[in-house]
């Protein structure tokens, strides 16, 4: 009977199973949610930084810098007008000045159009756009450079500059006619009728003209009896102001006279051919194109970094739509 003996495995109970295995299943689906919740919480934390930068750079290329460049641009037709309707200096038509006004009032208008057209084709083509608007701009900044006298573009064939301006006056010819239009338009003749008593004359708030050829040089150091009538001192001598220079084709030299021994007390002549007074002319009509320089120059750098920054913003706006 023990041989008849078999051994027979004890079976766990259904139950006890069912349990267990319940139990890790519960435990791995409560872990998968708290995964995903984090996961979640993660990504709304991050959604609302990214989508306000989306809003912020679709309302800087659709509303903000395209009305700031199109504002900038008014700036640009408003100075044109300005420049065709200004009254220009009574002599300037003899340097030809009037028609390099209105050469001036010309590309600013185009300028204007430019900018405008790559604001309206911003969207369908912002690279050509901005290639045609860096040119344009790096342009006009260059030549705002050279009218406000910052760098050296200024020559003889580039008009309305400071070296332009002072060729012309050192020309003979040139100055003849222009020392005939101002003694024409009367520029010393207010002080000529109508003296002032008061001594010293203020001299600084006359115009360049009027102190540069109504009147010697004040380092001439001479007295007055009346603003257009001057003479030299008994114990003073007038500086003289020569200069020596050598002709390389016919070895010849010759002496420049001084302002002072240039003075006339005749109302004809006074101080028409000194040196003081062609470059108070020079002063009296570079002002406006100097304003126009720097005019340029600002103008020219904030749209330049308007058209920039556009142009960033809707490439931004393309990407993220």
């Amino acid at each position: 009977m023990a041989d008849n003996v078999q051994v027979v495995p004890v079976d766990e109970p259904a139950e006890t199973v069912t349990a267990t295995a319940t139990a890790t299943t519960t435990t791995t689906t409560t872990a998968e949610p708290e995964d995903k919740s984090t996961d979640k919480m993660e990504s709304q934390n991050d959604k609302p930084s990214v989508g306000t930068l989306v809003t912020i750079v679709n309302l800087l290329a659709a509303g903000v810098l395209p009305i700031f460049t199109f504002v900038l641009s008014l700036t640009l037709l408003g100075y044109a007008v300005w420049l065709l309707y200004m009254r220009s200096y009574d002599c300037e038509d003899i340097l030809g000045l009037p028609r390099v006004q209105t050469l001036a009032s010309v590309g600013l208008l185009a300028v204007f159009v430019f900018s405008n057209a790559a604001l309206f084709l911003r969207r369908k083509f912002p690279m050509p756009a901005l290639v045609v608007m860096v040119v344009i701009l790096l342009l006009m900044l260059f030549i705002g450079l050279a009218y406000a006298g910052v760098n050296e573009m200024q020559s003889r064939r580039f008009p309305a500059t400071a070296t332009w301006f002072k060729l012309k006056v050192m020309d003979d010819v040139n100055w003849n006619n222009i020392k005939s239009c101002v003694y024409d338009k009367g520029a010393c003749n207010d002080l000529i009728y109508g003296t002032p008593n008061e001594k010293p004359y203020n001299r600084r708030k006359m115009p360049p003209i009027k102190n540069g050829c109504c009147m010697p040089p004040e380092t001439c150091n001479m007295d007055s009896l009346n603003a257009t009538f001057w003479y030299r001192r008994k114990d003073e001598g007038a500086p003289v102001e020569t200069t020596v220079m050598y002709n390389g084709y016919g070895g010849g030299m010759f002496r420049r006279v001084s302002d002072c021994e240039m003075w006339r007390n005749d109302w004809s002549i006074l101080c028409y051919d000194c040196r003081s007074c062609k470059f108070g002319f020079v002063r009296s009509v570079r002002k406006k194109w100097w304003q126009l320089g720097i005019f340029l120059i600002v103008i020219s750098i904030l749209l330049l970094m308007s058209h920039l920054l556009i142009f960033l913003a809707t490439f931004w706006e393309r990407y993220k739509g």
